[in-house]
């Protein structure tokens, strides 16, 4: 292996598994720096300094390597022993993918650093892919934001709800996150988030000083709130200055767990109406639908295909009977405001695809959004339209830009 041509060498551990290229930089320094010369990369690194320590590197696809660090072994496995750099630590493969490690250091994130710096340097990446801190538990936040490597990542999450007002002025300050932020807690003071509003993604749980006014400012392309001090009427007066062009332009989902009682409350509406008769599915006129005889021995019943448009076009009847009775319920509530309508997407998908999938799991949703009878659509001045859905305290809107309707 030490004798192979770089180009050879980088195809042979390009085609290795991720746990047999950490096996193989351990057997020998000059291992390691063939890999290091072969150019071997990361796509990118996640590193978490929480209640469950753990480090990830990706590389190609779904070649992925992950370190659980000081976590229990199972009793199945074999434990062995390494070194780097005078780091001692026990380890073990759990799986194709994961490796536990218990490290011998007095200071388990100091530890968790010092393993992380020698392999990022074997498999260098540009930038990291996710970093997650604890602030209840790292006693020096801005010592570990110091760090140059930290200092940028794509996706930043903040545990916790114990953070130094100066932390937060030094996070705001001299870290550069380009994806997505994710905040859990109160996180210093009102003052110090203005460049939250700009960021890409944006995820806000258990902040009461959130209010409609930061909604406002955000220009955020995917925002998530929930424990914020925001109402269903402040989320009226949200649309009707959204349909105005008077607040955030960029935006694509906004989803808000409001506060206080929701003006559907009230209401006794329900989601699945009454079960309408079944019916034959007459191709001779199919808008017309026509009830079954109880012991009718219709061979045409026994069709499939007349069965499949039999069930959507039941499907449909109570679509349409649901969105009457919305529509009907909408007219004596606030929501009427913003002058809902139901657009027609029969040669589209009701489909909506985020195409943020860190940030969709982050929030526990899919990346693909599939709409219900529950969405209603607003229609921007400038063509541009959402799709709404408030439902039990929760407020979701979807807007669709460059989206062109059948004539």
């Amino acid at each position: 292996m030490y004798h192979y041509p770089v180009p050879v060498a980088q195809l042979i551990f390009e085609m290795m598994d991720s746990i047999e290229l950490f096996e193989l930089s351990r057997l020998s320094r000059k291992l390691e720096g063939k890999i290091k010369e072969a150019g071997v990369r990361c796509i990118k690194h996640s590193v978490s300094f929480s209640k469950i320590p753990s480090m990830r590197l990706d590389f190609r696809s779904e070649n992925q390597l992950e370190f659980i660090f000081n976590q229990p072994f199972p009793r199945d496995v074999k434990i062995r022993t390494g070194e780097i750099k005078g780091l001692k630590f026990f380890y073990s493969a759990i799986s194709e993918k994961t490796i536990n490690v218990c490290l011998e250091d007095k200071s388990l994130f100091g530890g968790l650093y010092r393993f992380y710096d020698h392999f990022a340097d074997i498999f260098r990446t540009t930038m990291i892919g996710q970093l997650d801190i604890d602030v209840n538990t790292i006693k020096n936040v801005i010592g570990l934001l110091g760090i140059p490597e930290f200092k940028r990542c794509q996706t930043l999450q903040l545990i916790g709800d114990k953070m130094a007002d100066e932390d937060a002025k030094y996070i705001q300050d001299n870290c550069q996150i380009y994806e997505t932020l994710s905040l859990n807690g109160k996180v210093g003071r009102r003052d110090q988030h203005y460049k939250l509003y700009e960021i890409k993604n944006l995820i806000i749980r258990q902040n009461d000083w959130i209010n409609i006014n930061d909604l406002f400012l955000m220009k955020c392309e995917n925002i998530y709130i929930d424990g914020a001090n925001i109402s269903d009427l402040d989320l009226i007066n949200f649309v009707k200055m959204w349909k105005n062009g008077e607040s955030n332009s960029h935006l694509k989902t906004l989803h808000v767990n409001f506060t206080g009682s929701s003006v559907f409350d009230r209401s006794q509406l329900q989601y699945f109406v009454p079960v309408l008769p079944v019916f034959h599915y007459n191709p001779a006129a199919p808008n017309v639908p026509v009830e079954r005889e109880e012991g009718s021995d219709d061979s045409d019943s026994s069709d499939d295909e007349d069965e499949l448009a039999q069930d959507q076009a039941i499907k449909e009847q109570r679509r349409i009977a649901y969105d009457n009775q919305l529509h009907q319920m909408e007219q004596t509530l606030p929501w009427k405001e913003i002058g809902r309508s139901l657009i027609d997407y029969s040669s589209h998908s009701n489909i909506f695809r985020r195409g943020e999938r860190n940030y969709s799991q982050l929030i526990g949703e899919s990346d693909i959004i599939e709409l219900d009878c529950f969405y209603r659509d607003v229609v921007k001045f400038d063509g541009t339209f959402a799709s709404i859905r408030i439902h039990q305290k929760s407020f979701k809107m979807i807007v669709w830009h460059n989206f062109e309707l059948p004539p």
